[in-house]
């Protein structure tokens, strides 16, 4: 069945190649932008985040050295007034006072908690400034509810065992007491004549000495410093409390290097994916004790949330991609235009040719009218290769006419000396098979004519008369099954079933007596879809065939199986004296015989019949040793 004719296909082609051509390049371009613009963004942003990083990593460290600075003042003051007190005390035992023995020991200095109030005053930020001896009783401090004895604490054991001019330094923790982050500086109280420690100060800061440092840093809207150590501890963050996340640590062991950075980070602990981050170490320009900050380091650490750093690509793409997809649209809308001046002369070319297929399709007589070669219409005169083709066309469309009508002429008279030349064959055929039988019965009958016979003689003459009737009633049957084809009628059956019919007929003429009979039927087949009545009457020729290929006996082997593609096959096989090589390709051939009798259309027959039923029929001969004929025919579904 012809497919429906196509509408503006070659229009919408127009349309959708220019609008590939310009989307294509335009994704292109637009993902070249996105790759260039976000890798030079991240290098400018990246470079800033690393240097806002430095500069507040370089503000914390000099608040804290400012503090070690001022416990260090606080320290040498403690240490010189104890030195004042000893050489007061070495006066008083030159003029008969009792002699000290405290050598290397915190001597009882005026140090008092009002003192430190007043030295703890100028800070804002301390939280407790305490004073211990060298066993770690406290000696002064702005806390009179602290224990007196301090030995226990990291600051005072930090303190104590600190090199020359060594600091300890807290990480920063949370004080539950007052709910507060706090940390420690603590440094030595050094004797300054023998330079032995003798005690220690601490000074406990809450942590919004380095809050006031890191708050104030705003990046947009989400960006902002933090500080945290190499644990990946949030030390102090603007937007998170310390507990509500934690840094993983592939970005700590990325950011745990001696200098200032900055890298895309795959999680930023605050949600962030693919975000652009800064980082750098604090240096203090102090020496610290091995404990200080619990063994880590601190860094601070810049982010902001990607949406908002790649923010302006997005807009930058949107911009770029509307304006893109604008221009393809124009540039769609003229090829959708160009197109249509394209196509219409086309569209109107393809109804030219779809009637000349129709005129050429529909049976004429020689008295048709022919046609006339229609002028070139107005719509094909385009100036261009277009209206050359239709020119060219027209033209053909003429002379294929022409010959057209000139074909059919000539094929009617074909067909008719074709059928003459059929009709002929078919009636020499008939007459030289219906002669021999004639004679036969008409001398026959001459016989019996004549006067008495004998008894014998009579029965010899009626069998002859009867034998020669039969040969003309199967000659007709042969004529007749070749003019006239019936329809099969099918049924489901067994391929055995058949073959045994087939052979019971066979059997019932006679002329097997020196015949050897092999049964090969297969198990469990499959049953066929056929006309049984019709498939019997072709096995049957080719049991006849195989009967009068072996005159002096012989072997006939009937065996049904499964063929090729699951197909039910019936091979007949004789042991006869086979088919020439140069007959077997015309053993199908209607009126081919070797034989002095017969009408050549036994086997044509059998080839229709089974083709009929939805067959097909192979011969394969070997010359002396036998022949085998093969119908398959597909399983019943």
């Amino acid at each position: 069945m012809r497919a429906a004719r196509r509408t503006g296909g070659l229009q919408r082609k127009f349309f959708v190649a220019l609008l590939i051509v310009g989307i294509v390049p335009g994704m292109v371009a637009l993902w070249a932008t996105y790759h260039s613009s976000t890798a030079s963004l991240k290098q400018a942003i990246g470079e800033g985040f690393q240097e806002i990083a430095r500069s507040t990593s370089i503000r914390l460290a000099g608040a804290v050295d400012d503090e070690i600075e001022r416990a260090g003042r606080l320290a040498i003051s403690v240490a010189n007034q104890q030195a004042q007190t000893q050489s007061n005390q070495a006066d008083s035992s030159k003029a008969g006072t009792t002699r000290s023995h405290s050598t290397h020991r915190f001597v009882k200095s005026p140090v008092t908690a009002a003192y430190l109030e007043e030295w703890a005053r100028e800070s804002r930020h301390y939280l407790r400034v305490t004073i211990a001896d060298h066993q770690g009783l406290i000696i002064a401090s702005t806390d009179p509810a602290l224990p007196p004895q301090q030995a226990d604490q990291m600051w005072w054991r930090e303190a104590m065992h600190a090199q020359a001019g060594a600091a300890y330094v807290s990480n920063v923790t949370l004080d539950p007491a007052i709910n507060e982050a706090i940390f420690h500086v603590a440094v030595p109280i050094v004797e300054k004549a023998g330079g032995h420690v003798t005690g220690a100060v601490d000074l406990v800061i809450r942590h919004n000495l380095l809050t006031q440092l890191i708050l104030p840093i705003h990046i947009g809207n989400t960006g902002h410093a933090m500080l945290l150590d190499t644990q990946g501890t949030p030390l102090i963050c603007p937007v998170l409390p310390p507990t509500a996340h934690l840094i993983p640590s592939a970005l700590i062991n990325q950011l745990a290097l001696d200098r200032p950075l900055w890298l895309v980070a795959d999680d930023d602990a605050h949600g962030g994916r693919d975000a652009i981050v800064g980082a750098s170490p604090v240096r203090f320009s102090h020496l610290l004790t091995p404990s200080s900050l619990e063994g880590n380091r601190w860094y601070a650490f810049v982010r902001q949330a990607p949406e908002e750093t790649y923010a302006p690509i997005y807009s930058l793409l949107f911009t770029v991609g509307v304006i893109g997809f604008g221009l393809v649209i124009v540039l769609s809308a003229f090829g959708f235009v160009v197109g249509y001046r394209i196509v219409k002369p086309l569209a109107a070319l393809q109804r030219e040719a779809e009637g000349l297929r129709l005129n050429l399709a529909t049976p004429q007589t020689t008295t048709t009218v022919p046609l006339a070669t229609p002028a070139l219409p107005q719509e094909y005169q385009t100036g261009d290769e277009i209206e050359d083709l239709a020119t060219t066309f027209a033209a053909m469309r003429a002379v294929l006419e022409e010959n057209l009508r000139t074909i059919r002429s000539q094929q009617h008279e074909l067909i008719r000396r074709e059928k003459l030349a059929s009709v002929g064959q078919l009636l020499a055929a008939l007459a030289h098979d219906l002669r021999n039988p004639l004679g036969v019965i008409r001398s026959s009958a001459q016989v019996v004519l004549e006067g008495p016979q004998e008894e014998a003689i009579r029965h010899e003459m009626a069998r002859y008369i009867i034998d020669e009737v039969d040969k003309l009633s199967q000659r007709l049957h042969d004529f007749l099954r070749y003019a006239r084809q019936k329809p099969p009628d099918f049924i489901d059956c067994a391929a055995e079933e058949v073959m045994r019919g087939a052979l019971k007929q066979w059997k019932a003429q006679g002329g097997h007596e020196r015949i050897r009979v092999e049964h090969r039927f297969g198990q469990n087949l499959p049953l066929i879809r056929i006309d049984p009545e019709q498939i019997k009457e072709a096995l049957m020729n080719v049991l006849i065939n195989a009967r009068e290929a072996m005159p002096d006996g012989g072997t006939l082997i009937l065996e049904t199986r499964i063929g090729d593609g699951d197909a039910v096959a019936i091979d007949v096989t004789d042991t006869g004296s086979g088919i020439p090589p140069d007959h077997l390709a015309r053993v199908f051939e209607p009126f081919f015989t070797t034989k002095n009798y017969g009408t050549g259309l036994g086997l044509t027959n059998v080839k229709r019949l089974v083709e009929d039923n939805g067959g097909t029929l192979a011969v394969t001969s070997n010359q002396g040793t036998g022949t085998t004929f093969t119908l398959r025919f597909r399983p019943a579904s």
